[in-house]
């Protein structure tokens, strides 16, 4: 196949040239009309404002943890980092939640604000098509979210993607507090049971103390050697009284034993579970939030949408091409026919 020369593209590029020049009207026309018609079409779409919203997920440490634990499990992250692409694709899921849609349509009317009839039989169809049109999330390159939202309205946008932002904090919290206050009551439950246990056990120990038992190894030692030292100096008042002793030191000194040992292990339980309760509080009552606000939506000053040049160019370049085809192609099944 013989390759096209330089000389054959020129020819051919004047060839059009002339062409174009010799249809010169109809390519006028079509193109003024195109150009009447798109203006006429973009100054009759409603134009859209943009507001935006930048934030960053924090970590999703515990705060308790964090901040007063003592155990020696105090985790890596802390509550100021940034959170990673894990944190990320949570929230992600949390901002498409119900309760942030149904925040927005009871807020912002949505119904009467998109002029959609709340009668309608595919009513939520269409309202959260046109929340989709106008509502959009995603995840930056840096790791960040991005929140936007297209309105009619400036104010209404800049003001929905602030609120989307606030209820992603807010759902986030009562989400974990669901789960937070379970953990509580259970934790709370135990441990003001341990501390009526170990009450028992001391009242136990002290009705003990009452029967003269108090200290039972040093008491042990102490009246085996006083009774020793009666026996051999044939003291029989002192060695009876001895004698009791013993016996009381006897009956009560295996229980005495028992409970002062449960006694140490249920208090070092105690202080361990203190600790699990005081974290459980904080971790409920707490109320941080879970993200770094980067940009507020602001209200948008110019429109967005839409860009009337560029559907005019658009337009116009299009109706000039269409055209300029339908002419050579007219020209060449009249060329053949001919």
């Amino acid at each position: 196949m013989k390759k096209p020369t330089e000389a054959d593209l020129n020819f051919k590029t004047t060839n059009l040239l002339l062409f174009m020049f010799n249809k010169r009207k109809p390519l006028i026309i079509i193109s003024i009309l195109a150009f009447a018609v798109s203006v006429l079409v973009s100054l009759l779409i409603t134009p859209r404002f943009r507001s935006t919203v930048i934030l960053f997920p924090a970590s999703l440490t515990s705060v308790s943890r964090a901040l007063i634990s003592t155990s020696g499990s105090y985790e890596e992250k802390g509550i100021l980092q940034f959170g990673e692409e894990e944190e990320t694709e949570k929230l992600l899921q949390i901002l498409y939640s119900d309760e942030i849609r149904d925040f927005l349509v009871a807020k912002y009317d949505l119904f009467d604000h998109y002029d959609i009839d709340p009668g309608s039989k595919y009513r939520y169809t269409q309202l959260y098509n046109r929340m989709k049109e106008n509502i959009s999330f995603r995840k930056t390159e840096y790791m960040s979210i991005e929140i936007e939202v297209l309105d009619t309205d400036p104010v209404i946008a800049a003001g929905m993607g602030n609120d989307i932002a606030a209820m992603l904090d807010s759902t986030i919290n009562r989400m974990r507090k669901r789960r937070a206050m379970a953990a509580y009551k259970i934790v709370r439950k135990e441990y003001f049971a341990l501390q009526k246990d170990i009450k028992e056990i001391e009242d136990s120990l002290r009705q003990i103390g009452e029967q003269g038992v108090y200290d039972f190894e040093s008491q042990s030692a102490g009246l085996n050697e006083a009774y020793l030292k009666a026996v051999s100096e044939g003291n029989t008042f002192l060695t009876n009284k001895l004698e009791e002793q013993i016996k009381k030191l006897g009956k009560y000194g295996a229980t005495y034993l028992f409970l002062k040992e449960f006694l140490e292990n249920e208090s070092a339980r105690l202080s361990d579970l203190k600790e699990k309760y005081v974290q459980a509080k904080v971790d409920l009552e707490q109320n941080l939030p879970h993200t770094f606000i980067v940009n507020d939506a602001k209200v948008a000053e110019k429109k967005a949408y839409p860009r009337r040049s560029l559907i005019v160019i658009t337009s116009t370049m299009s109706a000039f091409l269409l055209t300029l085809l339908l002419l050579i192609a007219a020209e060449s099944v009249r060329s053949e026919q001919s």
